[in-house]
């Protein structure tokens, strides 16, 4: 876990990290990057040994956080996730002085020569992506916004449909079982929508029969019937909901007062998920139906 502490020498605050290597019973303190808080955001670990800080700037270790290299990329580190011994990272005006420019950039795990990804159509403001073993989802951005689908790290795509409303961004995460099923969360302008697809993008259906989300909408998915949203819907109260028929219903799985909201919420498998709320780790085994919290010990 990433975030700031008192910095051992001088005044003010640095970044910080806590790991813990028995499921979250103990953590302890290791190395980070000698850089501030707002240097360094984001965390992602693809082995043991291999890990990222980035956002903005992108950092690596390769034995498991005791030293770390800056990695000099041009360009700002606004996303970054692993999978399959390949890591992808999206960069906002990269090579160019257009702060809305995004450049999808790749490496294998562990190396630090970082490769341009060439797409179809141009990457710009709004662009995501998302990561299913050797399944690459790109939204293009910029308000044209289409779907890209890749089998193979990036070297051929495909086009599939874009499930949210040009112009208004949106986001899409992959199920944590490891099928076609993709999730998303769109803006609609009002409110929010998520929206579900069962085969990789190729046809998508609404899934908020409850009511409408607020446009802050983050969602984590466990499979096509299991899924988590924060903010809540409208027509519930609190910070964390779940839907076991996907998206039919929800029901609050953690409360919090309107409109409180997890800052990051995700599944690690499709029994364990996470969420931080309030400066708080939360963690379910039972696929989000019931949490605890996590007491953090450096």
């Amino acid at each position: 876990m990433l975030g700031t502490a008192r910095c051992l020498t001088g005044s003010g605050t640095c970044g910080a990290i806590l790991r813990t290597t028995d499921g979250g019973s103990t953590f302890a303190g290791i190395p980070s990057p000698p850089v501030g808080g707002s240097d360094v955001s984001q965390l992602r670990f693809a082995s043991p040994l291999d890990g990222y800080a980035f956002g903005p700037d992108l950092w690596q270790t390769a034995n498991g956080g005791a030293t770390w290299a800056n990695v000099p990329i041009p360009g700002q580190v606004t996303e970054l996730e692993a999978a399959d011994g390949e890591a992808y990272a999206l960069v906002t005006g990269a090579g160019s002085s257009n702060s809305t420019s995004n450049e999808l950039l790749t490496a294998p795990v562990g190396s630090q020569q970082w490769r341009q990804v060439p797409t179809p159509t141009p990457l710009g403001y709004g662009a995501q992506f998302a990561l299913s073993g050797s399944n690459l989802y790109l939204l293009g951005g910029n308000g044209d916004m289409v779907l890209l689908y890749s089998t193979d790290q990036g070297a051929q795509f495909s086009q599939r449909i874009d499930p949210c409303t040009a112009g208004l961004g949106g986001s899409v995460t992959v199920a944590a079982d490891g099928t076609s099923t993709l999730w998303a969360a769109c803006p609609t302008g009002m409110m929010g929508e998520a929206v579900l697809s069962t085969d990789g993008g190729v046809a998508w259906h609404v899934a908020t029969a409850t009511g409408g989300f607020p446009n802050s909408l983050k969602l984590a998915a466990a499979s096509s019937s299991v899924a988590l949203a924060s903010p809540a819907p409208e027509t519930l109260n609190g910070a964390l909901v779940r839907t076991m028929n996907g998206g039919s219903t929800w029901a609050v799985v953690l409360s919090g007062s309107s409109p409180s909201s997890a800052s990051w919420v995700g599944f690690s498998d499709p029994s364990r998920a996470y969420a931080l709320l309030a400066g708080s780790l939360f963690e379910s085994s039972d696929g989000g139906a019931t949490w605890r919290s996590v007491a953090l010990k450096s």
